[in-house]
């Protein structure tokens, strides 16, 4: 399974779960796990970039997970 952290502005919506282990061959549907886990992750999770393994993905959907990765959510920077 996955091991999944994520940052104090989504653990807000978890009740205070902030590591937790997943199952998903993929981000998309890690994504979805946590939100039929978490009903108020839903519109949240879109909004965040994703670390797996080290390295950050800003549309990461279909990058394939393992039992060994980590996946972080990490808000996303704007530049201008």
């Amino acid at each position: 399974m996955a091991k999944v952290y994520l940052p104090a502005d989504l653990s807000r919506h978890t009740g205070g779960v902030e590591i937790l282990e997943i199952d998903a061959p993929r981000v998309r549907e890690l994504q979805q796990a946590l939100a039929a886990r978490f009903p108020a992750l839903a519109g949240e999770i879109e909004r965040f970039a994703v670390a797996v393994d080290g390295e950050i993905y800003s549309d990461a959907p279909y990058h394939v997970l393992t039992s060994e990765s980590e996946v972080y959510f990490i808000p996303r920077i704007a530049g201008g």
